[in-house]
């Protein structure tokens, strides 16, 4: 046995047998795994092959949009991909020649899964692109954005939107210095009729008093009522004294002829004692009447320190009130320089109309301060004057001559001030008149324009045509509405009829900012928005507008027509585009808001070109809102006419002073414009899929887009089955060995 171990016979052979042996088994396990990764390839091709036959069945009339999606059975659709996946296998070849493969199919494990649908905003919009990179006239669009920057016409359109917005704000702070002038005016007429009468009051008053004070001297009132009293006293015991002698009398007549002696000094008794009593009589009647003027003489006098305060109260008050008016008339009138100065020194403003800014009377601080001190001064010498009767209590003739002095000072003082104020309050209103005049008269005009206007605003064919619409717009926006379920389906909030609205029904100073604000928005557009162009064209061109089809080219010849979805024969007529727009539930706001944003734009270049050159009396008028509405009413007639063409499928130059005449848009150009200021994918994209549903009858949200394909098959093992098994989970293989074949999944995805 030992000799066996050690013998060196056949060493070689066994050598070779343990070298050769795993090499054999190598091979063997190699070439099956190479079996299995050629048939996981083949596997995968047809998968992707599959997946491609099925997405070769798009809807026909999603196509013509330029759209792509499957709309048919999913089961028809996963029949197809079965068939597809299992001719391309190798193993259902049939034939005599050798085969290295065989892979099949595994029945019932291919299916179809839908991931995206052309109801995803993301997947609708990228089809779009893709679909306008071949078909939008993009050189055309740009050319629309060439033909207003490159003469610079953006840059005048915005140098005439920002006058219109100076002018609104400079007239804003002019009428609350005028209002807050006016307003003063009226409280110095107060003050100047308040003190006219309290000085003819109180001159009557201090004549009065002067006058008693004279009759009075220095007597008292109770030293007077002492006198009358002493006096009354007197007369009693007199004409007791004449009654005792009147029964001396009646007593020596009765006597006989012997009394007649002692009757006759009786008699010249009794005449004594009347004239005495008429005298004191006579006496008591003047102090009575002194006394009635001493009353008098008290009485007014505390009168007239009672109403002097209180007129001085009521003159303060109206002083106060002029004052305070004066100083935010000041304000407000230091707020108008400061906007004067800024949009003087503000760069760009080349407008020849800027020069209106100008002509505007800016008070100076001596206008309000000869104002002010004027009122103050005729107050506080009315201060003085109440001093003066306060102080003073026996108006002698001296100190009624100082109250005089007194009181016409502080008249003369507001005559004075007064009789300035009133030439230059004279002047003011006269010409704040005649520019309110004016503006009504322009504003007049244009109201008439907008009046016009809104008339031809909405055009929705017959009633009805306008009546079988109105359902469709039900379709579109109602509570079940499309445009809200293609919002929900794309998580974004509903939004009906968002757009701002061109009515045309405000105020002409309204309309005139609304359609400047345009001209604004038109500058500030991007240049990086070659996409939100390819989705604006892409309505354009596959949907009706309200002068599609009356178009005509150079030649006045009727423009061709290509777009294979056929728009004028859409359920919509003349307004799809307008829909898209505005979003509104009926065909007259789109279609009257389209217009009447339309004529604001045309309203707004029109202006900008009466602004470029505007007359210098204009300028000279000192209101350059006056001058924005000579040139708006001016605009107004000319944008009527603009529209009138525009609507009839014509091509109206952009400006006759702005860019060459030859530049022109049409109603179409001007709804690319729109498209471009109103850019909202969100609300756009959704009224885009709401109307290809709406005509089409085709629900987007079944209208899939990317597909993933999977199924199973198998490939026959050759040599060593139990080999490859255990090289599951390895990662090496992914197959799955059953009864001598590895099974495997194959997946591909696929998307228009």
């Amino acid at each position: 046995m030992r000799s066996f171990y050690n013998s060196e016979t056949g060493a070689v052979s066994i050598y070779l047998i343990i070298i050769l042996v795993p090499i054999f088994f190598l091979q063997a396990v190699l070439i099956d795994f190479a079996r299995v990764k050629a048939a996981e390839r083949e596997a995968d091709t047809a998968a992707r092959a599959a997946v491609r036959s099925v997405l070769s069945a798009f809807d026909t009339e999603l196509q013509k949009y330029g759209l792509f999606g499957l709309t048919g059975e999913p089961e028809s659709s996963e029949s197809l991909f079965s068939t597809i996946y299992k001719e391309n296998l190798s193993g259902s070849s049939s034939g005599g020649f050798y085969k290295m493969l065989d892979t099949k199919p595994e029945e019932g494990h291919a299916s179809l899964i839908s991931l995206y649908t052309l109801a995803n905003h993301t997947v609708f919009k990228e089809q779009i692109l893709e679909h306008m990179k071949y078909t939008a006239p993009i050189e055309f669009v740009l050319e629309i954005t060439d033909k207003l920057q490159k003469p610079g016409a953006v840059k005048t359109l915005a140098n005439g939107s920002a006058y219109a917005k100076d002018a609104e704000k400079i007239e804003k702070l002019l009428v609350k210095r005028e209002e807050l002038l006016d307003r003063a005016w009226t409280e110095t007429n107060k003050l100047k009729e308040e003190l006219n009468g309290r000085h003819h009051t109180y001159r009557a008053r201090i004549t009065e008093l002067n006058r008693l004070a004279e009759l009075i001297g220095l007597n008292t009132a109770d030293g007077v009522r002492s006198q009358i009293k002493t006096l009354e006293e007197q007369i009693r015991s007199l004409s007791d004294s004449i009654s005792s002698l009147n029964g001396s009398l009646a007593a020596a007549a009765a006597a006989g002829p012997g009394g007649a002696a002692a009757i006759q000094g009786m008699m010249d008794s009794m005449r004594s004692l009347q004239d005495q009593l008429t005298e004191l009589q006579r006496r008591l009647s003047d102090l009575k009447t002194l006394l009635d003027n001493i009353v008098k003489y008290t009485a007014l006098l505390a009168a007239t320190k009672l109403e002097i305060v209180s007129d001085d109260e009521k003159v303060q008050n109206l002083q106060k009130s002029v004052q305070e008016l004066l100083g935010e008339a000041k304000k407000a009138n230091d707020e108008l320089n400061t906007e004067l100065k800024r949009v003087s020194s503000a760069a760009g403003n080349e407008l020849k109309v800027f020069e209106a800014f100008k002509s505007l009377k800016i008070l100076s601080e001596d206008d309000f301060r000869t104002y002010q001190t004027g009122i103050a001064s005729s107050a506080a010498l009315f201060s003085g004057f109440r001093s003066g009767i306060g102080s003073i209590n026996l108006f002698t003739n001296a100190n009624a001559q100082k109250l005089h002095a007194a009181n016409d000072a502080y008249q003369a003082q507001m005559d004075e001030t007064y009789q300035k104020q009133l030439v230059i309050e004279t002047e003011r209103n006269k010409r704040n008149e005649t520019i309110r005049k004016e503006k009504e008269k322009q504003r007049s005009k244009i109201q008439a324009a907008l009046d016009r206007a809104r008339q031809a605003m909405g055009d929705c064919g017959t009633d009805q045509t306008a009546g079988s619409v109105s359902v469709f717009y039900e379709t579109l926006e109602g509570e079940d509405g499309l445009y809200g379920k293609y919002l929900t389906l794309n998580e974004s909030p509903s939004n009906a009829g968002g757009s701002p609205v061109y009515d045309l029904e405000g105020k002409p100073d309204t309309e005139i900012q609304h359609a400047m604000s345009l001209l604004e928005r038109l500058g500030q557009t991007g240049e990086s928005i070659r996409n939100e162009l390819f989705v604006n064209e892409y309505a354009l061109s596959q949907f009706n507008y309200r002068t599609y089809g009356r178009e005509v080219d150079g030649s006045g010849q009727p423009k061709p027509l290509h777009a294979l979805s056929e728009p004028s024969g859409h359920k919509l007529p003349g307004q799809e585009v307008e829909y898209l727009l505005y979003g509104f539930n009926s065909c007259a706001k789109n279609m009257s808001s389209a217009y009447g944003e339309m004529f604001a734009f045309r309203f707004a270049v029109r202006m900008v070109e009466e602004l470029m050159d505007p007359k210098n009396e204009l300028l000279q008028a000192g209101s350059p809102l006056l001058v924005l509405l000579v040139s708006a009413a001016e605009a107004a007639v000319k944008a009527l006419a603009d529209m009138d063409s525009l609507t009839e499928g014509k091509a109206v130059p952009i400006s006759s002073k702005l860019t060459n005449p030859l530049f022109t848009f049409t109603y179409k150009d001007y709804l690319r414009i729109f498209l471009l200021l109103h850019s909202s994918d969100t609300n756009l994209l959704a009224r885009l899929q709401s109307l290809i549903e709406l005509n089409t009858e085709r629900t987007l949200d079944h209208a899939v887009t990317y597909i993933q394909g999977s199924a199973e098959s198998s490939v026959s093992l050759w040599f060593l089955p139990g080999v490859m098994k255990l090289m599951n989970g390895t990662g090496i293989s992914s197959c799955e060995v059953r009864e001598k074949r590895c099974r495997f999944i194959s997946r591909a995805d696929l998307a228009y």
